[in-house]
């Protein structure tokens, strides 16, 4: 019997490229890989900002099922483009105080942040990361937001948007960037991010 002519995309579809069927969804999931998860306008939207022609939603623990789970959805979608092993979001999440932020343009989300408290475990100076050594343990219990998440469509890359969403979150939660905890590890484009938003080091959530 001759092998099944299966197809992987890059999406991260696996789809026999004869059954019709599977061939809807693989384009279904690709074109949400490539333009956006669909995030139409709902009564429950809470828009916290605009960026020109984006506008910036907010998702708490407390928005409708809806919300927290096109928010998992997006979570998900960005999981395709990180180092990470599970998402930075799911709708089981239960820290009460976790902010989604997204990024919509044109019915579509191009970015997401997913920010919350955590303890501070230890500062590392850039010289320090520089030269593999160890970060500075010895700081004062404090709790920090802390950046779980930073993500942009690829699409929507280099047009300033992922400093936009940090910005706006960062003025929701009365927290400065340079003060966030960071979630490793880095791709190479977040480490050059976090260079140019914390130039002296970053703190390490616990």
């Amino acid at each position: 019997m001759p092998a099944m002519p299966t197809q992987l995309c890059v999406c991260g579809a696996q789809y026999d490229a004869e059954v019709a069927s599977e061939v809807k969804a693989h384009e279904q999931r690709h074109d949400a890989w490539t333009s956006g998860l669909a995030v139409p306008a709902l009564p429950s939207d809470l828009v916290v900002s605009r960026l020109e022609e984006t506008e910036v939603l907010m998702v708490t623990a407390g928005a409708s099922p809806e919300q927290r789970q096109r928010a998992a959805a997006a979570a998900q979608r960005a999981l395709q483009d990180t180092p990470f092993h599970t998402p930075a979001y799911t709708v089981e999440d239960p820290d009460p105080d976790v902010r989604i932020f997204l990024a919509r343009q044109s019915g579509r989300c191009i970015g997401l942040a997913v920010l919350r408290p955590r303890a501070r475990w230890g500062w590392w100076s850039w010289d320090d990361y520089d030269d593999e050594l160890r970060p500075s343990t010895a700081v004062a219990p404090l709790t920090t937001w802390a950046v779980d998440l930073i993500w942009t469509l690829p699409r929507a890359q280099q047009r300033g948007l992922a400093q936009g969403l940090l910005e706006v979150a960062a003025s929701i939660v009365d927290q400065p960037i340079p003060s966030f905890g960071w979630r490793r590890p880095f791709t190479p484009s977040g480490e050059a991010f976090v260079r140019r938003l914390c130039p002296e080091g970053f703190w390490i959530p616990a």
